[in-house]
């Protein structure tokens, strides 16, 4: 992969996929690596919903603050779409107060992670979308999937309307890798990389002591660097996986 550039789009394919959980690990082998980095959470809701933000479980792993002021400028309490939550509170989304933010985090930082909503078709406005936001942020994607069964059509899926929307996907993480794989487990990240036409950047193991809502950091500190790609600040290399599952 070439050099990364200065913002990053973390998407999933659904919500509850480990995107909070891999931008975390990202963050923290970023910054082990030297590199001054941003992390920014564009819309936060649910907050009425017992535990900490996702931003604040991000702060524990890489041992920085982010004042949600300038990191996380829109938050709504009820654990809905942006468009429906902002609804509700009677609070339109401001797109460009989302762009002033981001770039006055770009302009101190190295490289800004933007940890999207939900999908790339979760919407903010009314026929405005999480895709269209990384596409006027000038962002890459990064692709946050799970290795289990459904993931096939539901990375293949999102990976087609990133490209239908003209967003460059650097690669793929699999999130939540079972320590002992089934045959869907070994066989589905190859069948990834091959349907997406994209790298595997990194795997994260699945560790039950990890909780983003207890704010849990589990051992995530420990195997970040485990699971992400050289170019990501790791030591993962895809080829090296995919022998180990037999592929």
């Amino acid at each position: 992969m070439n050099p990364l550039p200065s913002g990053i789009f973390i998407t999933g394919t659904d919500t509850g996929v480990g995107k909070t959980v891999v931008t975390a690990a990202l963050a923290l082998c970023l910054k082990r690596s030297g590199v001054n980095v941003g992390v920014m959470k564009p819309i936060q809701t649910g907050t009425e919903v017992p535990g900490i933000s996702d931003l604040e479980f991000i702060e524990q792993v890489t041992d920085e603050i982010y004042p949600v002021e300038d990191h996380c400028p829109y938050r709504f309490q009820k654990p809905l779409s942006p468009l429906a939550a902002s609804k509700i509170e009677d609070q339109k989304i401001s797109i460009d107060k989302i762009k002033g933010s981001f770039d006055k985090l770009r302009d101190n930082h190295e490289i800004v992670l933007v940890e999207g909503a939900g999908g790339l078709l979760v919407p903010i406005l009314e026929k405005y979308y999480m895709a269209d936001l990384a596409r006027d942020l000038g962002l890459s994607l990064i692709l946050v999937t799970r290795p289990d069964l459904g993931t096939l059509n539901h990375t293949a899926l999102t990976v087609e309307s990133a490209n239908s929307r003209g967003l460059s996907v650097l690669g793929i993480i699999i999130s939540n890798f079972p320590a002992e794989p089934g045959i869907v487990e070994t066989t589905n990240p190859a069948l990834l990389s091959e349907m997406a036409g994209l790298p595997i950047l990194g795997v994260l193991k699945n560790d039950p002591s990890i909780s983003v809502e207890c704010g849990s950091i589990g051992n995530l500190r420990e195997n970040a660097g485990l699971g992400l790609a050289q170019s990501l600040g790791g030591v993962f290399d895809e080829d090296s996986f995919l022998s180990r599952l037999g592929n």
